[in-house]
């Protein structure tokens, strides 16, 4: 029995430490790759239109403003037009650069569009911009046209009544498809628009591995500022000036 060699304590929990710690990099591993690549957040690509739309009429004051001191008249009468070229010249500055690939919005949400595996993702995005503004632009002006000369009042079987339902029902096809593609976008949080859905564009983060933090700053700095103003107006009235004039000279 003296003779057999006895094992000592340490190589007895070297086995062990050898197996848990290859166990523990093989978590580690997994865990890497699962929060390497975040979830795109759907409140984020949201987000990201209500900025380009918060653009885009930060930019029409300006420019009907000017309009306005050379024709009154032309703003009133061209307003589609403006808000169209607006949005087409932020679309091409932005989304159609072949160095950005994302609006105005989507980068500040780091965000940007990839075209599921495909190469021609600067082509896509141009027929994107062209289908959404060029697309609605047309859309409006038809309809608008077709209203004003009396297109749904037509003969019951005359071409400009036919057009006007077929017209019709493809609007309310169109309304429907986007309410189902709304609803597939809440569930999978992939192709927010109809249009992005038929050219395979989908929004994902530009930089995956910088976490979307949102500064509560200038939130916090509109906050206090509207609370001061608030008190101020509910104190102004409760105020004597002539008391308060005379308080003033006679401590000072």
């Amino acid at each position: 029995m003296s003779d057999l060699p006895q094992e000592s304590p340490q190589q007895r929990w070297k086995p062990a430490w050898a197996a848990a710690e290859a166990r523990l990099r093989e978590n580690a591993g997994q865990t890497a790759v699962r929060t390497a690549v975040p979830r795109n957040s759907r409140v984020s690509k949201l987000d990201a239109d209500l900025l380009d739309d918060e653009l885009t009429d930060m930019l029409r004051e300006p420019v009907t403003k000017a309009m306005s001191l050379l024709r009154p008249q032309l703003v009133d009468k061209h307003r589609l037009e403006i808000d169209t070229a607006i949005k087409a010249v932020l679309f091409w500055l932005s989304a159609g650069s072949a160095s950005r690939q994302a609006t105005y919005g989507q980068n500040l949400q780091n965000l940007k569009y990839d075209s599921s595996g495909h190469r021609d993702v600067l082509r896509r995005l141009r027929m994107f911009g062209a289908l959404s503004i060029g697309g609605a632009y047309g859309w409006a002006k038809l309809t608008s046209y077709m209203a004003a000369n009396g297109w749904a009042d037509a003969p019951q079987n005359s071409f400009r009544r036919m057009v006007w339902r077929m017209l019709d029902r493809l609007e309310r096809v169109t309304r429907v498809a986007t309410l189902l593609n709304f609803l597939a976008f809440v569930a999978t949080g992939q192709y927010k628009t109809l249009i992005e859905r038929v050219l395979g564009l989908r929004l994902v983060f530009a930089r995956p591995q910088v976490a979307h933090s949102v500064s509560f700053e200038f939130l916090n700095r509109q906050l206090v500022w509207h609370a001061f103003t608030e008190f101020v107006m509910f104190a102004l009235p409760l105020v004597n000036p002539a008391r308060a004039r005379r308080w003033v000279v006679r401590n000072a």
